[in-house]
C-alpha cells in the first residue's frame, strides 16, 4: 500500500506505469489503472500499445467506468439532467426567494453547481437544513436553496438518478458487501486530490488489492493525504528527475499574431526532425485560443488533435436544426428562415438570396420567401426546399408528449443534403463526414434522455426545444480521431499524464491563466468559510487560487527539452493586455512574435502593378467615367482599388439589416434635407424634421427601437443647434442642393452644394454639411488641406467658371451641435482651389490609366472600407519588404 508523492515532474507517473508494463509481461496481468478523464486512459493505451504491449481497455479506465463497472444499474445524473431538473423546480414551484430569479439565465446551472458542490463535500439535504440551526446558514436564499435541493433529491429518486457522490457511496457499499475480480494492484493516478466519496471508494477496496496512489504535493491535497495515511497507505517521495527544458519567452502584438508565431515555431521544430507528436500546445480553457490555434494550423498544413470536447450544439449540423426549429417556430420569420436556405448543409444554399431576403425585410412568411425565390435564377431548389419546410408548419401549434417530439426532432437530418459525387474524397473530408455523423447520433442520443427527465406529459414545440437547447449545449461531443502522428491541443486538466519534448503555453494574461477565481454567485465566501469551519469542506476562494497557481506550475513541467511561453500585448479591441504576474519569476526579455509571410517556394519574377493594360478595357473604362463628382475622386484619391470596386466594378454591400439601417449615411441624408426644406421655406424645424423622419422610417422599414429614439433625439438636437444660429448674412441670398459643374480640361465634373450664399456684388460662400462630430470636422479638414478631399475646392473653381466669385468655404459639423472650419481668406482659397484642382486632374488621369492598385492614403479607414478582405493591405504592405529582398 503506497502513496506516491512529489512535485510535478518527479516522475510519479513512470514509477505506475512501470509497474504496469511489469504486469503486462507477466503471464497472467492482473491490475487496474485508473484515471481521471477518458483522454488520459486513451493516451496511456496508446503509449502502452506502440511499446508492443496488449492491453484490454478496461484495465486503464476512468474512475467513472470502474465505479459504473462495480455498479452497473446506478444512473448517474449528468451536469446537464441536474440543470435541467432544477429549472424545472423553478419553474412550477420556485421558492419565493428565487422568484425573481428563476427566468435569469445560468441560474439554473448555477444552483445545480452549488448543490453538487455540498454534495461532494459530504452534505446532503438533511444535513443543510440541519446547518441552519447552527447559524451557519441563514437567510431567505440560503433557506430557499435548502427547498431546492430536497426537491432535486425526490425528483432524483423518482427517475432513478443518483448525484456523483451517492453513486460513489453506493458503490464503496456494493464493494463491501460483494468483493470485486480479484486483481494484485490497483493504480489511482492523475488525480489532483480527492472527494469524500472518491476517498471512501478507496477505502472499500484496499482489504481486495494493493493500492498505489498518486498524488501532487500542493496544499489542494494536504486533506486527500491525511486521509490515505490514515487508511495504512505508506507515504514515498519522489524527487524531480527531469531537465530544465530550454525557455523561449515570446509577446506578440495580437493573439492571432500569437498564434502564427506559435505555428511557425512549430513548423521549425517539424524541420529539424521533431514528430508532430513531440509537440503540444496546452491551454487554460478552449476559448479563445483552440479554435484561432485550429484554423492557424489548417492553413499551413499543420495536423493537429483537439482532446477538447466541445458543446454538440455548436456543431454545424446542430446548429443547422436549431436554425430550422428558430425559423419554424418565428412563424418564418424570412431572415431566420433564409438562414436555413443559405446553409451550406441545405441543398438549395444560394448567395443571390441573401440580397433579395435583406431588402425586403422585415417580412414574414414562407408565401413571401417562394415570391422571392421564383424572382430568382435558377429557383427550382430552392421552391422545394421552402415547400419541404412548409411541411413542418403544423408541429407549431401542436402538443405531444416528449418522445414524439424528439422521434419527430431526429428527423430533421433528412434536410442535410448528401455530399456531392463529385466532391475530393480526402482524409480531412472523411473526418468532417464521421464528425456529422457523431453529431447527429448524440443529437437523438440526447433528446431520448430528456424523454427521460421530462415524463410523458404533452408540451408545445416551443417548451420541449426550450428544455432540448439547453441539453444539447450541456452534452459534449468527442470525435474519435485516428492519426497517431499529430500536435496535441490540450487543457491544462487533460495534460496531467503527458510528459511531450515541445509544449507551448499561451494566452498567459493576468487573470486568464492563471485563471482569477471568480465569487460564487449561489455560495458565497463567507458561506464557505462557515461551513469549512463546520467540517464541510468546500473550495474557498483562496483554495481556488492555491488551486490555478498550481495549474500553471504543473503545465510548465509538462515539457521535456523545450518550453514556450507566450502572450498577446493588446486585446481584441486593442487596448494595452496585462501579462500574467507569473512570469515575474523568469528573467527573461521576451522575443518579438514573427509575422506569417507567404513567399514562394523558387523565385518568380515580381509581378507588375497592379492596372487594367488591355486598350478594349481601358476604352470601356474611359467610357464609364466620361464625367466624375467630386465624392468619387475623392474615394480614388482614398484608394484606387476601392474605387475600382465601388464605382468601375459597382460591387453592392449586401443590403443592411432592419437594425443596421439607420446609419450615418441614412442620417447624414435627413439632415441635408431637413437644412434644404428649412431654408427655403423657413419655419419651426422640428415640424419639418418629423415629418422627414416618419418618411425615412417607413421607407427604410426601420422598427421601433431605443437606438432609433436615441438617433431621433441626437438629430432633432442637431437641427435645433443649426436653427439658432445658421450664420446668415444680411443682403445676401441663400440656394440649397444647388447643382454645380466643372470642366476640367475636357472631363465634367458634375456636384451638388449643400449651400451657397450669394452677395448682391456675386461673392459666393459654399457650405458642405456634414453628420460628423467637431474632432471629425478637424480631420477632414486636414484631409482637405492635403488634397484628399477636393469637394470644396472643385466647388469653389465651378462658381469662378460660373462668374461667381469665391469668397469662402466652410465645412460644416451638424452632430450634437454646430462647428465650422474654414476659411476666407482670398490667398488661401486660391491655394484650396489649386490643391483640390491638382489631385482630381491626377485622380482623373490614373483612372483612365486603368490604376487599380491597392494604395490607401489614408491606413486608418481600411477598416470601414467594404472591400477590405477582397484587396488583402495586409498581402500589399508586405510587398515592399519582398521587392527589397529580391533586389538584394
Amino acid at each position: 500500500m503506497r502513496l506516491l508523492l512529489g512535485e510535478p515532474g518527479s516522475g510519479k507517473t513512470t514509477r505506475i506505469l512501470a509497474a504496469v508494463r511489469a504486469h503486462l509481461r507477466s503471464s497472467h496481468p492482473s491490475f487496474r489503472l485508473i484515471v481521471p478523464t477518458a483522454t488520459m486512459a486513451g493516451h496511456l493505451r496508446n503509449t502502452l500499445a506502440r511499446e508492443g504491449l496488449a492491453v484490454r481497455p478496461s484495465a486503464i479506465s476512468t474512475l467513472a467506468a470502474f465505479v459504473q463497472e462495480i455498479l452497473p444499474e446506478a444512473r448517474l445524473a449528468s451536469p446537464t439532467d441536474l440543470t435541467l431538473l432544477v429549472q424545472s423546480i423553478l419553474e412550477t414551484r420556485a421558492p419565493r426567494a428565487f422568484a425573481s430569479l428563476s427566468d435569469s439565465p445560468g441560474f439554473p446551472s448555477a444552483l445545480a453547481s452549488a448543490i453538487e458542490d455540498l454534495a461532494n463535500a459530504g452534505c446532503d439535504g438533511l444535513q443543510w437544513d440541519a446547518l441552519r440551526s447552527l447559524n451557519v446558514q441563514s437567510g431567505p436564499h440560503m433557506a430557499a436553496l435548502g427547498l431546492v435541493y430536497d426537491a432535486l433529491e425526490r425528483e432524483l429518486k423518482a427517475r432513478g438518478l443518483l448525484l456523483r457522490s451517492a453513486q460513489l457511496a453506493a458503490a464503496a457499499a456494493s464493494l463491501r458487501r460483494t468483493p470485486p475480480p480479484p486483481f494484485d494492484d490497483i493504480f489511482f493516478d492523475g488525480f489532483f486530490s480527492f472527494t469524500l466519496g472518491e476517498l471512501e471508494l478507496i477505502r472499500a477496496l484496499k482489504p481486495h488489492a494493493n493500492l498505489t496512489v498518486a498524488l501532487p504535493e500542493w496544499p489542494g491535497a494536504e486533506s486527500s493525504r491525511l486521509a490515505l495515511r490514515a487508511l495504512g497507505l505508506h507515504e514515498e517521495r519522489l524527487h524531480p528527475v527531469r531537465s530544465t527544458p530550454e525557455l523561449t519567452v515570446t509577446a506578440a502584438p495580437t493573439r492571432h499574431r500569437e498564434a502564427e508565431d506559435i505555428a511557425l515555431r512549430i513548423l521549425d521544430l517539424h524541420a529539424a526532425g521533431h514528430p508532430w507528436r513531440d509537440i503540444g500546445v496546452v491551454l487554460r480553457s478552449a476559448e479563445p485560443y483552440a479554435p484561432l490555434l485550429e484554423t492557424t494550423f489548417a492553413r499551413l498544413g499543420i495536423p493537429v488533435r483537439s482532446y477538447f470536447a466541445r458543446p454538440l450544439a455548436a456543431h454545424s449540423a446542430v446548429r443547422f436544426f436549431s436554425h430550422i426549429v428558430d425559423a419554424l417556430l418565428s412563424g418564418w420569420e424570412c431572415g431566420r428562415t433564409a438562414a436555413v436556405l443559405r446553409s451550406p448543409l441545405c441543398a438549395a444554399s444560394t448567395d443571390d438570396l441573401e440580397f433579395a431576403v435583406r431588402e425586403t425585410l422585415p417580412a414574414q412568411g414562407l408565401a413571401t420567401l417562394r415570391r422571392i425565390a421564383s424572382s430568382l435564377s435558377g429557383p427550382q431548389p430552392l421552391l422545394a426546399a421552402i415547400d419541404e419546410l412548409d411541411a413542418l408548419t403544423p408541429w407549431a401549434a401542436e402538443s405531444l408528449p416528449p418522445a414524439d417530439w424528439a422521434a419527430r426532432l431526429s428527423t430533421l437530418s433528412r434536410f442535410i443534403a448528401p455530399p456531392s459525387p463529385q466532391a475530393p474524397v480526402d482524409p480531412e473530408a472523411l473526418r468532417a463526414l464521421r464528425a456529422r455523423a457523431s453529431a447527429l447520433t448524440a443529437f437523438s442520443e440526447t433528446l431520448a434522455a430528456l424523454v427521460a427527465l421530462l415524463g410523458d406529459q404533452p408540451l408545445a414545440l416551443e417548451t420541449f426545444w426550450r428544455h432540448a437547447q439547453d441539453a444539447l449545449r450541456g452534452t459534449s461531443l468527442r470525435v474519435h480521431d485516428t492519426r497517431r502522428d499529430t500536435v496535441h491541443l490540450l487543457d491544462v486538466y487533460e495534460a496531467r499524464q503527458w510528459e511531450l519534448p515541445i509544449v507551448f503555453l499561451c494566452g498567459l494574461l493576468e487573470g486568464d491563466f492563471p485563471r482569477a477565481a471568480q465569487p460564487d454567485p449561489v455560495l458565497g465566501e463567507e458561506t464557505r468559510l462557515r461551513l469549512r469551519a463546520n467540517g464541510i469542506l468546500v473550495k474557498t476562494r483562496a483554495e481556488r487560487e492555491a488551486e490555478e497557481e498550481f495549474l500553471f506550475q504543473f503545465a510548465l513541467h509538462r515539457a521535456t527539452a523545450g518550453l514556450f511561453l507566450s502572450w498577446p500585448l493588446h486585446d481584441p479591441k486593442g487596448r494595452p493586455a496585462l501579462r500574467s504576474f507569473a512570469l515575474d519569476r523568469f528573467a527573461l526579455t521576451p522575443l518579438s512574435a514573427r509575422a506569417l509571410r507567404v513567399s514562394p517556394s523558387s523565385p518568380v519574377p515580381l509581378a507588375p502593378r497592379p492596372a487594367l493594360h488591355s486598350e478594349p478595357v481601358l476604352q470601356h473604362v474611359r467610357e464609364l467615367h466620361r464625367t466624375h463628382r467630386p465624392t468619387s475622386l475623392e474615394v480614388f484619391l482614398q484608394c484606387p482599388f476601392q474605387f475600382f470596386a465601388s464605382r468601375t466594378l459597382g460591387l453592392k454591400e449586401p443590403p443592411a439589416l432592419p437594425a443596421g439601417r439607420l446609419d450615418l449615411l441614412a442620417l447624414g441624408t435627413l439632415v441635408h434635407a431637413v437644412i434644404a426644406e428649412w431654408h427655403r421655406a423657413p419655419g419651426p424645424i422640428d415640424n419639418i424634421f418629423e415629418r422627414h423622419w416618419r418618411k425615412m422610417l417607413a421607407r427604410l422599414r426601420v422598427p421601433p427601437s431605443h437606438r432609433v429614439e436615441v438617433s431621433r433625439l441626437l438629430l432633432l438636437r442637431s437641427l435645433d443647434f443649426y436653427s439658432r444660429d445658421p450664420k446668415l448674412r444680411p443682403g445676401w441670398t441663400t440656394s440649397v442642393e444647388r447643382e454645380l459643374e466643372l470642366d476640367l480640361d475636357g472631363v465634367l465634373i458634375r456636384g451638388r452644394a449643400d449651400r451657397i450664399d450669394t452677395s448682391p456684388a456675386g461673392e459666393a460662400i459654399a457650405y458642405d454639411f456634414k453628420f460628423t462630430s467637431a474632432s471629425g470636422l478637424a480631420k477632414r479638414y486636414k484631409k482637405q488641406e492635403a488634397g484628399l478631399l477636393v469637394q470644396g475646392g472643385i466647388y469653389l473653381a465651378a462658381l469662378a467658371a460660373s462668374g461667381a466669385t469665391p469668397a469662402g468655404f466652410y465645412l460644416t459639423s451638424v452632430r450634437g451641435g454646430t462647428a465650422w472650419k474654414g476659411t476666407e481668406d482670398p490667398a488661401q482659397l486660391r491655394a484650396d482651389i489649386d490643391t483640390a484642382l491638382a489631385a482630381a486632374r491626377d485622380a482623373i488621369l490614373r483612372i483612365s490609366a486603368g490604376d487599380i492598385s491597392v494604395r490607401p492614403a489614408d491606413p486608418d479607414s481600411c477598416r470601414y472600407c467594404a472591400f477590405l478582405d477582397a484587396c488583402r493591405i495586409q498581402s500589399q504592405a508586405a510587398a515592399p519588404e519582398t521587392e527589397e529582398a529580391a533586389a538584394s
